[in-house]
């Protein structure tokens, strides 16, 4: 029971800063107007619907950084575990190369090397931990899909 009540502060810590960040980054977004589409945007959904899954896609990198330190069998693997951070920082800068630049060039770009690292992160957390793996392929699904809708309205 005692190794138990370390784990849960671990994952509610994890959980609260990996869905802090986001709240506080669409608090600031829907402030600035950043919400509301310069154009049509091809297929994706509007800026409240991408706020609130961003929120819940932190909180399965949040479970997934968890998860995988809890298995880290020693000191690399628990740094290996912090490409989950490095992907969420990734993902923190995602409104400033969409909305916030209005360049479609550059979301596009933004969107393929943020979901490539996550691939590879994804990739990584799959063959170590099974349930860390299916939360970061959904974040790689956003990125691309994101990707593909921005690619589609580009050359349309």
């Amino acid at each position: 029971m005692a190794e138990r009540k370390g784990v849960i502060p671990g994952l509610a810590a994890n959980l609260a800063v990996f869905v802090g960040l986001p709240l506080v980054l669409n608090g600031l977004i829907f402030g600035l107007g950043w919400n509301r589409a310069s154009g049509p945007q091809s297929g994706l959904p509007p800026g409240w619907v991408v706020g609130s899954l961003w929120v819940v896609l932190f909180a399965g990198m949040g479970t997934a950084r968890w998860l995988l330190l809890r298995a880290a069998r020693g000191l690399e693997e628990q740094r290996r575990a912090e490409w989950v951070s490095l992907l969420a920082f990734l993902c923190l800068l995602y409104p400033l190369y969409t909305v916030g630049l209005s360049d479609d060039g550059v979301e596009l770009v933004g969107n393929a090397i943020t979901a490539v690292v996550g691939i590879a992160v994804a990739v990584f957390a799959w063959r170590r931990v099974r349930a860390a793996g299916v939360w970061l392929v959904a974040v790689c699904a956003w990125l691309l899909y994101a990707a593909g809708a921005k690619a589609y309205g580009i050359w349309r």
